[in-house]
């Protein structure tokens, strides 16, 4: 059995590879992964120098032979949620001290499985790149958010702005932080600074809060105001326009009974002005009560002749076919409305509203967070799922179903008053053709698309500035690789010159702050709040902490001495 503790991976996709290159990037562990042979695969593993166990991994022989028995954690990150949870269980028949990492997209189960099941994690990939993808489209200073406490929290984030963009030049850290509701992490890239400071409009300051906080004090929301004042007569204009070519586009059969009622009513209205001698307005009385069989009696074309008799039930008969009739088109128009409202493909009229191209895992995690932040969503999705369908029937959202890279589609999305565009879509370059179409259609709206290829990724941050860019891959694979040690570890942000471990703690009855040096306090959830500290000292019992880790202090050391110093960082 070897001294240095065995890390090992199971999975084959972008993930677990990119997991692999964290663990093996830090010292203290060994790696490997465990996977069905693929040669490109091992390739990319001999160039991180990580085992490879080409083998099924659901299997009892192949993880003894990976070396499950003496390992010191399991990460099980394939797709299938189920093939992990086997795996994880079958490693604990072999190991019960093992600890074990799962992601799985049911965070529903992964919580109850974290509950009922020692010493272990689980994430979901969709659930936790989601947050950010939603946080940067309200605020596109936002770089990292996090739901916290998970699964039942608040959604929370970290931003990168002036003082000046902030509003807050000119008046000291601490009065900065009441005005903002937030926790200023940093001052120019430093977190060494004092509440007293007076801060100048130029420093950049790295700010934590609620994301409805950061959205406040974005700008996104005046630029709307300020678009929808520039083109609100172009859009009467337009709107006009379109509504002619509505009625143009009129079912023609029903243009043409609608005709020959209308010349039928006013005809008789005028005959009966002559024969009921009376003025027009009590002939139009009369013909109207008459075309609509309500027949109040208080006029009748008894006593002034045959004629008049015939024509009054000419009326009547007239009335009730067209009646029918319009009834028929009615019913007809709104089933398609019911129809399309849910599902179909129409104008939107919905302003200040985010759209949200594709409803995959991702994208219906994004969904949830945007419900819960109350904001107006749209979105366009091929093949919507029944969750999907509902949500649109119980009007919480509006749903077109079509494809999001077609201009056509994108032309009904009233992106022109649109808050934000998110891409979320499975493929890169339909993600980059939604981003580029919303773009052409309002230069000012901010746009967050996903983007797998980090290769790609930074190419199109190169070339269209405008477009914010994040890999699913890229968020978690960091809060994987740390949970494999570290249990409270919820995710890796980086500002000035050093790296951030964000880290979750539950304080017991006497609190007591985490045992790694130079931490930094974020907030706490307190008794179904959730609060900002400056100081452990503002700590209370059974408080749930959130807190950073700054891992430069890990890099100078090395051997045991290293190790024992992180694994004390965020438990």
């Amino acid at each position: 059995m070897s001294a240095v503790p065995l890390i090992l991976v199971v999975g084959g996709d972008m993930l677990a590879v990119r997991v692999c290159e964290e663990l093996c990037a830090t010292q203290g562990h060994r790696v490997a992964l465990l996977w069905v042979h693929d040669h490109g695969l091992a390739t990319k593993l001999d160039r991180l120098g990580c085992d490879y166990f080409p083998h099924p991994p659901n299997d009892y022989e192949s993880l003894q032979t990976a070396g499950v028995g003496d390992a010191a954690s399991i990460m099980a990150l394939s797709e299938d949620d189920r093939l992990n949870l086997q795996v994880a269980l079958k490693a604990r028949d072999i190991n019960p001290e093992i600890r074990v990492v799962l992601r799985q997209f049911n965070r529903g189960l992964g919580r109850k499985v974290e509950q009922n099941l020692p010493n272990c994690s689980v994430l979901s990939l969709a659930s936790h790149s989601a947050a950010t993808f939603v946080a940067t489209a309200l605020d596109p200073s936002c770089f990292y958010a996090l739901q916290f406490p998970d699964i039942d929290g608040v959604q929370t984030g970290f931003a990168e702005r002036s003082a000046a963009e902030l509003g807050v030049a000119g008046v000291t850290v601490a009065t900065a932080q009441q005005r903002l509701h937030a926790r200023i992490v940093a001052v120019d890239g430093s977190p060494n600074f004092l509440l007293g400071h007076m801060l100048d409009g130029e420093e950049r300051l790295i700010v934590f809060a609620r994301v409805e906080q950061l959205e406040a004090t974005s700008g996104t929301r005046a630029l709307v105001r300020i678009e929808r004042r520039h083109k609100h007569f172009e859009r009467l204009r337009v709107g006009l326009r379109k509504r002619l070519r509505g009625l143009q586009a009129t079912d023609p059969v029903l243009r043409r009974i609608t005709a020959v009622v209308a010349t039928i009513f006013a005809l008789s209205t005028v005959y009966f002005a002559f024969a009921l001698q009376t003025d027009p307005i009590t002939a139009f009385y009369f013909v109207a009560t008459t075309f609509t069989s309500t027949g109040y009696g208080d006029i009748t074309p008894l006593g002034h002749g045959q004629v008049a008799m015939i024509a009054a039930n000419l009326v009547m008969f007239t009335g009730v076919a067209s009646l029918g009739i319009f009834i028929a088109f009615a019913t007809s128009a709104v089933t398609s409305a019911q129809f399309t409202a849910v599902q179909g493909v129409r104008q939107i009229r919905t302003r200040g509203h985010v759209l949200l191209c594709g409803a995959g895992n991702v994208g219906s995690s994004a969904v949830g967070y945007l419900h819960a932040l109350h904001q107006k969503v749209v979105v366009i999705e091929a093949h919507p799922d029944p969750v999907l369908i509902e949500m649109s029937r119980e009007r919480r959202i509006e749903l077109l179903t079509g494809d999001a890279t077609r201009d056509a589609t994108l032309d009904l999305c009233n992106i022109a008053n649109a808050r934000a565009v998110v891409a979320l879509t499975d493929s890169d370059t339909a993600n980059l053709e939604v981003a580029l179409g919303a773009r052409a259609r309002n230069p000012q709206v901010p746009v967050v698309m996903r983007v797998q290829d980090e290769a790609f990724a930074d190419s199109i941050a190169r070339h269209f500035e405008a477009i914010r860019t994040y890999s699913t891959t890229a968020l978690a694979a960091p809060s994987f690789a740390m949970l494999s040690r570290f249990p409270g570890t919820r995710g890796r942000i980086a500002f000035g010159n050093d790296q951030y471990n964000v880290g979750e703690r539950l304080q017991g009855q006497v609190p007591a702050p985490p045992p790694a040096e130079q931490c930094i306090p974020l907030g706490v959830w307190r008794r179904g709040q959730f609060l900002h500290i400056d100081a452990f000292e503002e700590m209370e019992p059974y408080d749930r902490l959130l807190f950073l880790v700054p891992l430069s202090q890990f890099k100078p050391a090395s051997g045991r001495r290293r190790d024992d110093a992180m694994a004390v960082g965020t438990t």
